[in-house]
């Protein structure tokens, strides 16, 4: 494994870390605060990003996930990583390895 994927995955883990701990802080905390949300909105968008990167480096993603989906509406963009074993409308608990 590269350095560079290496320091990916590790920033991975600690963004998914982060986004537990602002899940259990429960809906009705993150709803009544604005900081919460923006924190939510970044640590989204910066595992999208790593998930691409990954993806362009060819790093084979864990069992049940994609690193990007393309969208049945545009062929040439790229969705963020969803997990597979995840049902709808169920709350989604980050977990770092």
């Amino acid at each position: 494994m590269s350095r560079r994927v290496a320091k990916e995955l590790l920033h991975i883990r600690e963004w998914l870390s982060l986004a537990d701990d602002l899940v259990m802080r429960g809906r009705d905390a993150y709803a009544a605060d604005g900081l919460l949300q923006e924190a939510g909105d970044s640590l989204m968008m910066k595992l999208g990003e790593a998930a691409g990167r990954l993806a362009r480096a060819e790093v084979e993603p864990p069992s049940g996930m994609a690193w990007t989906m393309r969208s049945p509406t545009d062929p040439g963009s790229s969705i963020s990583t969803r997990s597979t074993a995840r049902s709808p409308g169920s709350p989604c608990r980050a977990t770092a390895p």
